[in-house]
């Protein structure tokens, strides 16, 4: 039996809020990204943002911000529906995700997660990202673990993990960034 094929990834638009906003609410429930809230942020986060989706749909998502700080970033959503998980979706888009900021010229990768979901916290731990021992009260009032990844500055090192794609043709607004400002 052969494995499942990945997902094609690409770009977030406009358009694909709804069905994110949606994903959200069948992973997230009370505490999900709402359509509202994805609007507010997509303007500023949008090119940061990814979809993992196949012939029948979308399945998957990550979004994504810059901090204050431009040299970090934040994992604010990131799913795949019940119907695709279990099929390695979620750690091809977690690195996939990973490189898109690492792409942007962001350094250090930080998400919430709460200390029950030991799945998500092993496929992070898995990836590279370490509990940073901080803690914060997301929506709803829990506790989330912060954990944070830390990636290569020296661009020989390499891309996180080379086994994901490219993503699917979208024109990169970071390309035209120079890097002669990013350790000033």
């Amino acid at each position: 039996m052969s494995a499942p094929d990945p997902p094609r990834l690409r770009g977030v638009q406009k358009r694909d809020l709804e069905a994110i906003a949606e994903l959200e609410a069948t992973a997230f429930g009370a505490v999900s990204l709402t359509r509202s809230s994805l609007e507010v942020i997509y303007d500023p986060c949008g090119p940061l943002w990814l979809l993992a989706e196949d012939d029948e749909g979308i399945w998957g998502h990550s979004v994504n911000a810059r901090d204050a700080d431009p040299h970090v970033g934040w994992i604010l959503g990131m799913a795949v529906h019940p119907e695709r998980q279990g099929r390695g979706w979620g750690r091809y888009l977690l690195n996939a995700t990973v490189n898109r900021l690492q792409d942007a010229h962001i350094d250090v990768v930080r998400l919430l997660v709460k200390s029950s979901n030991k799945v998500a916290y092993r496929l992070y731990e898995d990836v590279g990202f370490i509990d940073t021992g901080a803690r914060a009260q997301h929506l709803g009032g829990e506790d989330r673990m912060v954990m944070s990844l830390l990636l290569p500055l020296d661009a020989t090192r390499g891309r996180h993990d080379s086994a994901v794609p490219q993503i699917l043709a979208e024109p990169d607004p970071f390309e035209a960034a120079s890097d002669q400002n990013r350790y000033s």
